[in-house]
């Protein structure tokens, strides 16, 4: 049956052919059923509709990666043009992924705020406990929506289900009102164990946890970080890529997941459409298309020192390049320098395992090495033991299309908030000891396999000991927080490590207020020595590079409604 969407009541008076009728709908199972499409946006993908092409992806790479020092588009320049202005902080009002952006959060908004409306015209059609937990999720996913746009457009209205969509200006602050609309259901009665895939009342605390704290309301996010960790369900799971692996989906770390299936009969319509482009290509792998390539200054990141810690001050010396500008016929061993072990399960680099495909041979893995880098995204990759199964058996033009769900907020990022308020508050014990409680999990999750050959010609005989780590790892524990700033350096740069590739830098070094001299000491680094020669010349510029502009479509659709974003 085929559903049509509006941020009005249209769809229910005029009842086109095929849609359904508001009488079907009035009862439980015909809320649900809404509320089943509202969070089928929520990957950011819909075939066929604006913003299909990923613009709203759950994984944020293309606003919270590619603008931040973490990641280069990848692929190549000649595709996806618009993302290439992103990165070069270039991009103006008609760019059309603003447009999918905000077309794609906005139709999820009137999915949600379509569930609600029709609940109310259900009365007592649905029993009043059922009816709290479905509008807690409709208001769960309307404020979700809403601050994928706020975090990224400074100037939007907030649209509910008892407004004219149209009439509503974008001149006030919305915060209040995505805390409103999730505070309203921790407060009425919002389930804590759901269904998987569903908004429970640990989300929405998780949620309105990192609300507050994009405004530095440090003090009202506690008392909700404090709740997940002393009486939530969840606990760490005892590898760090567990949280990334298809075969460990919904642990016991995980807080809320999209949800992705392959091979169900659907085609590849539940799968993990909002990632599809990033997969490695080359023979050994076979898919497309090198998208989110991780930067150097991630890379060298992840460097520590004798004492087995960041060097947050200085990891940006003597730059580690790996085998940049060195091609993949050509001898190459790794650094031998010490590393945090969650590089190679975040970064995939030439001669170190890529999970079970084997090592990564080099610059035959990607298509334009010399314009993106050397690296590759580890975290959305899937295993090879799982290829046609948690993959789709059915090859296209993106193979890599595949089940593995994407973990909106798991156990780890809600410590590492907390560590974050305690450093606020100056508690420094505590925020060590949360630090250290993540690090701690790091320590021995080593990966194994030392590749002892250094090229990878066709036909190659590899050479691995299995029995030995795959790099120099090194990651040691706090002792010590001696003062504030220090604390401040040791958990940015943790959750930096922790949550690489994960599309929240760009939008946290912003609510830290240190993106311009982060971004501009990056660019320097980055591009110095004439490195990627596409990105030559960017230059990030505060108070407006640190967000994106309203679509001039929407401007000029609702003239006298909505109003352009000064900076823009």
């Amino acid at each position: 049956m085929a559903l049509t969407w509006s941020c009005g009541e249209e769809f229910l008076e005029e009842k086109p052919k095929g849609a359904v009728s508001e009488e079907i709908l009035t009862n439980e199972n015909g809320v649900d059923l809404l509320l089943v499409g509202a969070y089928s946006r929520i990957d950011g993908y819909s075939a066929g509709e604006s913003g299909a092409q990923g613009e709203a992806s759950a994984t944020n790479w293309v606003w919270g990666d590619v603008p931040s020092d973490d990641m280069h588009r990848g692929d190549q320049t000649g595709g996806w043009s618009p993302i290439n202005l992103i990165e070069r902080y270039e991009t103006d009002a008609s760019n059309p992924w603003i447009e999918g952006l905000w077309a794609a959060n906005y139709d999820g908004i009137a999915r949600a705020n379509s569930a609600i409306t029709v609940l109310k015209k259900a009365g007592d059609n649905v029993e009043p406990a059922v009816a709290v937990q479905l509008e807690s999720e409709a208001r769960w996913l309307r404020a979700w929506y809403h601050f994928q746009l706020r975090t990224k457009i400074e100037k939007i209205p907030y649209i509910t289900d008892d407004v004219v969509a149209k009439e509503v200006t974008n001149d006030a602050e919305v915060w209040d009102k995505i805390e409103t609309d999730l505070k309203w259901g921790i407060d009425n009665g919002m389930a804590e164990e759901v269904e998987l895939g569903r908004a429970s009342r640990w989300a929405a605390k998780a949620l309105l946890a990192r609300v507050h704290m994009f405004q530095q309301e440090f003090t009202e996010a506690k008392p909700y970080l404090n709740d997940i960790i002393d009486n939530g369900p969840f606990t760490l799971m005892d590898h760090y890529y567990d949280n990334f692996d298809e075969e460990k989906q919904n642990n016991s770390e995980s807080i809320i997941e999209v949800q992705y299936t392959v091979n169900d009969g659907a085609g590849d319509a539940n799968a993990g459409s909002d990632h599809r482009t990033l997969f490695p290509r080359g023979a050994d792998v076979g898919s497309c298309c090198a998208y989110s390539a991780p930067s150097f200054d991630l890379f060298n990141a992840f460097k520590t020192g004798a004492d087995g810690l960041p060097l947050f001050d200085t990891f940006q010396d003597d730059l580690l390049l790996e085998d940049y500008g060195v091609l993949d016929t050509e001898p190459f061993t790794p650094t031998a320098e010490s590393l945090d072990p969650r590089v190679d399960w975040t970064i995939g680099r030439r001669g170190i395992p890529f999970l079970d495909w084997g090592p990564m041979s080099g610059s035959d893995w990607m298509l334009d090495q010399a314009g993106m880098g050397p690296f590759l995204n580890k975290k959305i990759m899937f295993y090879k033991r799982n290829k046609g199964v948690i993959s789709i058996s059915s090859p296209t033009w993106s193979n890599g299309l595949n089940g593995n769900n994407w973990r909106l907020f798991r156990l780890s990022h809600v410590i590492l908030w907390r560590a974050e308020v305690a450093m606020e508050e100056n508690d420094l014990g505590t925020a060590m000891d949360l630090v250290n409680e993540i690090r701690e999990r790091a320590q021995d999750d080593l990966v194994m396999g030392k590749v002892n050959n250094t090229t990878f010609e066709s036909g190659y005989e590899l050479d691995i000991d299995e029995d030995q780590p795959a790099a120099n790892y090194n990651l040691g524990l706090y002792t010590s927080f001696p003062n504030q700033d220090y604390a401040r350096k040791a958990i940015y740069h943790e959750m930096r490590l922790e949550f690489a590739l994960e599309g929240m830098r760009f939008q946290d070094l912003v609510r830290w207020g240190v993106d311009e001299t982060t971004i501009n000491k990056y660019l320097q680094s980055e591009l110095g020595n004439d490195k990627l020669p596409w990105l030559q010349g960017a230059n990030y510029t505060g108070g407006q590079d640190d967000h994106w502009p309203v679509p001039q479509t929407q401007v000029d659709l609702q003239q006298g409604v909505l109003t352009q974003d000064p900076a823009y």
